[in-house]
């Protein structure tokens, strides 16, 4: 594999004032890149494409080596003649991602696109400007090498549901087998066979360490009733640590599963990092041709005889549809872009919304927390290991994972818990939004927890549009969190269910207890109260990292869709979306176990579409 340092200069600003002020910050970041920085592979400089050419024919071309297309382009090779360009805008996976425990502090690096949302007045009031972070993996691997790792696929009535809309081929029952054609669990003696595979590239196991904290709370949400589970099998209701994209304590993103064991055997295979596509060629009968994409300053032009696949995220494939004139045809128009199709690119964007500020203290007996010095020492030896153990092969209370229905009526869970932590609560507790930007602490060193209510069924929608005044910069995020009120219900009524932990025996004999003193946006509310938990909401927003839905699939007669079943694009011959833009509701969990089943799903339809036909189809 191929590796490059994480650049310190687009870190430290993020992290202020810990990271750049602060001596631990500075050591600790330049530790990172001494031991998992730098190349032992002497292709780091290998050339993927001809120097002399400025354009080249291929059958595919793959815009986005992240979650799904990694997996799109892997499944395409496997054809010996069909050739395929897989471009990336980011750099090559840097070997500090593969740390489970580092994984906080990629956020704000120059591996994340760093996006932010823009304000609505009714949410993210206490971060700056009132915008909160949208953090997006910008390297080989994309989200898959920066997020939390937890493997978790929904709900078997989420895909049922997308069904029930019109798109054939997407129910529980469809999308199962090519959940399990990726998974290679190496637990499954623990598991139903009948929900798990074990053949497939994608490693998924339990971490080979688990500290008492992380244990406390699973014991704490089993003795309130809810059942240790596999979320991914029969039921989801319950509690588990869960199962984790890694192997041996260490995380297999969809680049180490994908791409990385065939990068350099398959000849047909060529891949691009640094390479970010700027527009989608598409000719006057409406059929995609290729691809004009930057790399290393240079503009650059790839041809596909067969099919453009975009698998650039949620984010940036509405971006790139945009900007190659699909899209709101009174916004491209707005902005001067001439107009091929006109849908609904960029609409349907949602997040499970949730918020932070629900502190839960841990004794001196259950705390983690230790010196920076001991901090420094973890890591490197880590780094030293060969079999990975420790805090650091595992992901500290963040995989203590828990699901419930708010109402025993619901067909299915309307609420998941997910847990940050806080290596000092009571810095936290002065400064929460200063705290959590610069939390570049190992997630194994800790003195409280965060549990995060997350609202699994939210109602209100936003939507991205093209930058005005730079159409090919960041686009302009509306996340609108909150702007329908009744998205205030699951998470009040998940924290009710959150503060009773506090009364079991898990809790009680580890010395937790939640934190009572009112956070400095809430102050005028009374702590425990639906005011004080509705204040935190609006204040300290937090996006669970799962934007989806602004490619939407859906049937032709849906206004807004932009995607037919097989996720090709409405009007345009030879262009699809593959990844998770295409959804038209999230599901209820995690979203890179359902992006890489997006991806399977998708390029499945591809395979078959081809071995019958000689020219593209136009979903007209």
């Amino acid at each position: 594999m191929i590796w490059q340092p994480l650049n310190l200069t687009e870190v430290c600003p993020t992290y202020t004032p810990l990271a750049a002020c602060s001596p631990f910050g500075y050591i600790y970041l330049n530790l990172l890149v001494q031991l998992y920085g730098g190349s032992r592979d002497k292709r780091l400089h290998r050339d993927y494409g001809e120097p002399d050419d400025i354009s080249k024919e291929y059958d595919f071309v793959v815009v986005g080596a992240g979650s799904a297309g990694c997996v799109v382009a892997n499944r395409l090779t496997d054809n010996p003649d069909w050739k395929v360009l897989l471009l990336e805008a980011g750099p090559e996976q840097p070997k500090v991602t593969l740390v489970p425990g580092l994984s906080t502090a990629l956020l704000g690096s120059n591996v994340d696109w760093a996006y932010t949302t823009e304000p609505n007045g009714k949410s993210c009031l206490a971060h700056p400007g009132g915008r909160c972070a949208w953090p997006r993996g910008k390297m080989m691997g994309g989200s898959s090498s920066i997020n939390s790792l937890a493997y978790i696929r929904g709900n078997r009535v989420d895909y049922d549901g997308w069904a029930a809309l019109g798109n054939k081929g997407w129910s529980y029952k469809d999308v199962l087998p090519f959940f399990k054609k990726s998974e290679r669990n190496v637990n499954i003696e623990a598991l139903n066979a009948v929900y798990h595979g074990v053949t497939g590239e994608q490693y998924v196991s339990r971490y080979p360490y688990i500290d008492n904290p992380s244990l406390m709370l699973t014991d704490a949400f089993n003795e309130r009733g809810l059942p240790l589970t596999d979320y991914n099998g029969a039921h989801q209701v319950g509690t588990m640590q869960a199962q984790a994209f890694s192997l041996s304590g260490e995380r297999v993103s969809t680049n180490t599963a994908f791409i990385k064991p065939i990068r350099y055997k398959r000849k047909n295979l060529t891949v691009k990092p640094n390479s970010e596509a700027l527009k989608i060629l598409i000719d006057e009968n409406k059929r995609a041709y290729g691809i004009i994409y930057s790399q290393n300053g240079n503009i650059l032009t790839a041809f596909a005889k067969k099919e453009v696949i975009v698998s650039a995220g949620s984010i940036n494939s509405p971006k790139l549809l945009m900007l190659s004139g699909i899209g709101p045809r009174d916004h491209l128009e707005k902005i001067g872009i001439p107009v091929v199709q006109d849908l609904a690119v960029g609409e349907n964007l949602h997040d499970h919304v949730t918020f932070n500020g629900v502190i839960v203290a841990l004794s001196n007996k259950t705390s983690t927390a230790v010196s920076e010095d001991e901090v420094l020492e973890a890591v490197q030896d880590y780094a030293n290991m060969k079999i990975k153990r420790g805090p650091l092969s595992g992901n500290g209370p963040v995989n203590s994972i828990s699901f419930i229905k708010t109402d025993p009526d619901l067909i299915a869970p309307d609420v998941q818990f997910q847990v940050d932590h806080v290596p000092n609560w009571r810095e936290f507790i002065n400064d929460p939004i200063t705290a959590e930007s610069v939390s570049i602490f190992p997630t194994g060193f800790y003195d409280a927890v965060l549990p995060r209510t997350m609202n699994l069924v939210p109602k209100s929608r936003g939507a991205l549009l093209l930058n005005e005044s730079d159409p090919n910069g960041p686009p302009i995020l509306y996340a609108n969190y909150f702007s329908d009120d009744s998205d205030f219900i699951p998470l009040l009524k998940g924290v009710r269910f959150l503060l009773s932990l506090e009364n079991t025996k898990a809790f009680r004999s580890n010395g937790a207890y939640f934190v009572r003193e009112p956070l400095p946006a809430c102050r005028d509310h009374v702590w425990g109260t639906d005011d004080y938990y509705i204040c935190l909401a609006r204040a300290y927003t937090s996006s669970t990292y799962h934007p989806v839905g602004t490619c939407k699939m859906g049937p032709k007669w849906d206004e807004k869709a932009v995607l037919d079943n097989q996720l090709r694009v409405y009007g345009v011959c030879g262009l699809r979306v593959i990844d998770a833009s295409m959804m038209p509701f999230v599901i209820r969990g995690n979203t890179n176990a359902p992006t890489i089943m997006i991806g399977e799903r998708g390029v499945d339809f591809v395979i078959k579409y081809w071995r019958h036909h000689s020219e593209s189809y136009c979903s007209y």
